[in-house]
């Protein structure tokens, strides 16, 4: 067979067969079964009952994970909380901002004022995107 790209990190490889769209990388059969369990979810009401009665007994099983996981993880609680606030502003979950008037280009920015040693979260506004979390350090010319 000839090679054909992943549908996970766009990679070429040689499937086994012709049903097989993602290589072999563990990220990437990650990504396959996730998109599977998604869809298997909206599908199959069964399923999707399954999962919710599995969820429900792990969390039964695990009443401090949540507590654990915000003490074990202090850059993401932050990034949450954060996040929270925008939703909270934007009732029905839209990100619409009202002083936005045009879509810009994804790369467009414009200059301002900042002091170079900080952290910027980029949250999503217009285009359906991934939140990130950028480090800006100021490198001198000499």
């Amino acid at each position: 067979m000839e090679p054909v790209p992943c549908l996970g990190c766009s990679e070429f490889f040689t499937p086994r067969n012709r049903c097989q769209n993602y290589c072999t990388n563990p990220k990437c059969q990650k990504k396959r079964k996730a998109l599977w369990q998604k869809q298997k979810i909206q599908n199959d009401p069964e399923y999707r009952e399954n999962q919710k009665l599995s969820n429900n007994k792990w969390l039964s099983n695990n009443p401090d994970y949540w507590e654990k996981y915000r003490l074990d993880n202090p850059d993401k609680t932050q990034r949450n909380r954060l996040l929270q606030k925008v939703r909270n502003k934007h009732p029905g979950g839209t990100t619409n901002f009202p002083e936005i008037t045009a879509i810009a280009k994804m790369d467009a920015s414009k200059p301002f004022n900042i002091k170079m040693d900080c952290e910027f979260w980029l949250l999503p506004v217009i285009a359906k995107m991934d939140v990130a979390k950028f480090k800006f350090r100021l490198i001198p010319d000499d």
